[in-house]
């Protein structure tokens, strides 16, 4: 399969994506299966388990989906079962400034870049069958795992530059509703929208993939054309919500035109 970090690199637009909360392997087929290029596992903001995650992983990346997982936290301790697991990125919410960014990404690196364990008998090493051996688990931990830290704060779009400079930032993230609360502004206000373009056209002159979260097709349009490389529409629980929502709405329709 096609890393994520690869589809960053070789694509001519945008590879979308979607926030995953539901554990449940139907819910993942049908998303897998909608013509996403990958998913974020949200362990953040969703009542996951190591094992709901797990599962997820093995579903989505066996439908030729990339998964990402956001983690809670900068810890080390599950992200590296996540990653030992086939996750082909982390994502670190509130990532606040350039030495936050570096000392949490050094945990997500092999020795001498980082501090990461060898976990060659789990699932990323093929349970220790792994072509290539210890050394190619190695290697695609290195090269192939995508580590994303998230914008989110005002003081990260003000350390944008130290951010993106930092070793071991594969991409950046710009979350555009906990930056809006950082600033004390609505979601869709114009001081946050410029704050999320500024983040954006940093990372775009550095060189530095980035990514968003956006609403309907302008959005896409607009943040596609200003130069992200990733970008996430909704999430499994909203396309739940709004199906059910439009099914019920369009029965009660029909009804009251009898």
């Amino acid at each position: 399969m096609t890393t994520f970090r690869e589809m960053l690199r070789s694509t001519d637009r945008p590879v979308l994506g979607t926030f995953v909360k539901l554990p449940a392997l139907e819910v993942a087929e049908i998303v897998g299966g909608a013509g996403f290029d990958f998913v974020i596992v949200d362990t953040e903001h969703a009542l996951l388990s190591v094992r709901d995650v797990y599962g997820l992983l093995v579903a989505y990346s066996q439908q030729g989906v990339a998964p990402l997982v956001r983690i809670t936290d900068h810890s080390y301790g599950d992200a590296q079962r996540y990653l030992d697991a086939g996750a082909a990125g982390i994502l670190v919410p509130h990532v606040s400034n350039g030495v936050q960014a570096a000392a949490a990404m050094r945990q997500f690196l092999f020795p001498p870049d980082g501090t990461r364990g060898m976990g060659f008998a789990a699932r990323a090493g093929r349970w220790g069958q792994l072509p290539g051996g210890p050394a190619e688990y190695v290697r695609a931990g290195q090269e192939d795992v995508a580590r994303v830290a998230m914008v989110e704060e005002q003081e990260a779009v003000d350390d944008i530059g130290g951010i993106l400079a930092a070793p071991g930032v594969d991409a950046v993230f710009v979350g555009p509703g906990d930056l809006s609360l950082s600033m004390g502004e609505p979601t869709g206000s114009p001081a946050v929208h410029d704050a999320v373009t500024r983040c954006i056209k940093a990372a775009v002159a550095a060189g530095v993939p980035v990514g968003t979260v956006v609403q309907g097709a302008d959005q896409v349009r607009l943040r596609a054309e200003q130069g992200c490389r990733f970008i996430v529409v909704g999430n499994d629980t909203g396309f739940l919500a709004g199906a059910a929502r439009a099914a019920a709405s369009a029965a009660r329709s029909a009804l009251d035109g009898r």
